[in-house]
């Protein structure tokens, strides 16, 4: 844990002394959405093939080894060093990355992730994500912004780690500080050693997982609980029974976190080097109150077969005797692969698909499942 800060404290000194050199003033990056995944082709130094790399504000800057290897990139410990990435004609410069991520992780995305831009790296930059028309802009032109009456302005803390933007927001009229996290799918995410004490304040169901519906690395949780803030305001912004999950998240980030269920409701602009943000509303935004939902959870195993990682008690999955461990064999008639997982991810969360069907293989063989989705709560 220790190594951990002081490490990430060094390229947090390694990046302001050697990254700020010829770049251009803007870049607009178009990106792809995968399971609320922010995912961006980028060249390393004159490569000629493209790499994919997840923007994660609430993490640092990752390279998969096999990357680092494959280029020859400098190494220094545990980093590497890109002199040049290239975001569809945007470039940064001289960048130090870790090498220590497990990007197997990401395996069932269904196209191959080799790198993590982090806040660490965004620190550079005024970084605009318009959720809506799938693009980022990367600016040094870091004028302060304006508070509107069309946005929600915020001032922000970086935590001392990833440097990722903390801001201040109320949950059951009690101000807390959450993390902006466009690495995680849910509103909002609480860590499991304030579950019992919220619980006193928040008197609304809870649903309990078999197996798991989230799970962050370096962690080994056993379940996670849903259940729906009864008030939730970010700043004007006033919510009721916003979705909301508890998760183990690891010691070193251990805080609340916004996700991108909430996030691609805005056009974000986060001026890292004035700590401030803007959320600009969509204009058809929708914050959900409830999940409609069979109650699963899909992830690719070792063996590359799509298997069930938790399921949401008392859901359609459960009472249909679906097991944590099974494999899903068809969806809806088709093959189910590592290839069309996000898809099929996609399709449990489509409120507009009501109906799945499954074939599920276990130790007793084989059996279809007709799931229609519920109301959670």
């Amino acid at each position: 844990m220790k190594k951990f800060f002081v490490i990430s404290i060094g390229l947090f000194f390694i990046n302001h002394l050697f990254g700020m050199s010829n770049e251009n003033i803007a870049g607009k990056i178009p990106f792809i959405k995968k399971h609320h995944s922010i995912i961006v082709t980028a060249k390393i130094d004159d490569s000629k093939k493209d790499y994919f790399f997840i923007i994660d504000t609430g993490g640092v800057t990752f390279i998969d080894k096999t990357v680092v290897q494959e280029l020859n990139l400098k190494q220094r410990g545990p980093m590497a060093k890109i002199t040049t990435l290239n975001l569809s004609g945007y470039q940064i410069k001289n960048i130090f990355c870790f090498t220590t991520f497990d990007f197997n992780i990401f395996r069932g995305a269904g196209i191959p992730i080799h790198g993590m831009i982090g806040s660490n790296l965004m620190e550079r930059f005024k970084v605009t994500f318009d959720f809506q028309k799938c693009y980022v802009i990367f600016s040094t032109d870091t004028t302060s912004l304006s508070p509107s009456d069309s946005g929600l302005y915020f001032t922000f803390r970086n935590h001392p780690v990833n440097n990722a933007p903390i801001i201040k927001f109320k949950v059951n009229k009690k101000i807390i500080e959450g993390m902006i996290d466009t690495g995680q799918p849910f509103p909002v995410v609480l860590p499991f050693e304030d579950l019992e004490q919220f619980k006193k304040s928040n008197d609304t169901d809870y649903i309990r997982s078999k197996g798991l519906m989230i799970k962050w690395p370096l962690t080994t949780p056993h379940c996670n609980y849903l259940t729906r803030l009864k008030s939730c305001e970010f700043g004007s912004l006033k919510m009721n029974n916003l979705i909301c999950i508890f998760g183990e998240i690891p010691p070193m980030f251990s805080m609340p976190l916004i996700g991108t269920d909430f996030l691609f409701q805005f056009k974000m602009i986060i001026n890292y080097p004035k700590d401030e943000m803007l959320l600009i509303p969509n204009t058809d935004s929708q914050f959900e109150d409830n999940q409609f939902s069979v109650g699963l959870n899909l992830n690719l195993s070792e063996n590359n077969e799509i298997f069930v990682e938790g399921i949401w008690e008392n859901s359609p999955a459960d009472k249909s005797n679906i097991q944590v461990g099974d494999q899903v064999i068809t969806f809806n008639s088709r093959k189910a692969t590592p290839e069309n997982l996000i898809e099929l991810i996609e399709m449990l969360r489509d409120d507009h698909i009501k109906t799945i069907i499954f074939e599920i293989k276990n130790k007793k063989g084989l059996k279809k499942i007709k799931l229609n989705k519920v109301l959670l709560f």
